[in-house]
């Protein structure tokens, strides 16, 4: 009986000491797929092959405030107002920016956009003309 048991004892410990190997291997094969999955995420898909969201271009491109120092300058120097597109190119001309790059272009001006329509709020600027072609201009009473 005890030779049943002594051979018992040795196969489970041989058992648990190939469980562990087989974990260890486990643990090596999910590290390593969790590194092809961002690196699949930083190109620009999902695991799975669908496309991921992109990220927006226009983010970080400012320091704090000064976006809207910016938009003052360029309508200060423009008192009879600018158009959205014309002040998102006269801002890339500024920065040394590429006008071409339709996605970042059209980042670009949703970013001033926000900014314009924060600054109209408080009253610094104002819009006039239509919803299509709107000019912005400084506030006459801020």
């Amino acid at each position: 009986m005890e030779t049943v048991v002594k051979s018992l004892i040795n196969e489970r410990r041989n058992v648990v000491s190939r469980l562990r190997d087989h974990e260890n291997i486990v643990y090596d094969l999910r590290t390593t797929v969790s590194h092809i999955d961002a690196t699949l995420y930083h190109l620009g898909y999902y695991p799975d092959g669908q496309e991921a969201p992109k990220k927006s271009m226009a983010a970080g491109l400012f320091y704090k405030g000064e976006l809207p120092r910016i938009i003052l300058t360029q309508l200060r120097k423009h008192p009879d107002g600018l158009g959205l597109r014309h002040l998102v190119e006269l801002i890339c001309d500024q920065k040394g920016w590429e006008k071409t790059d339709k996605r970042f272009n059209r980042e670009l001006r949703l970013k001033i956009s926000r900014s314009l329509d924060r600054q109209r709020l408080k009253g610094v600027v104002e819009r006039t003309g239509n919803e299509a072609i709107g000019v912005w201009r400084v506030s006459a009473h801020p």
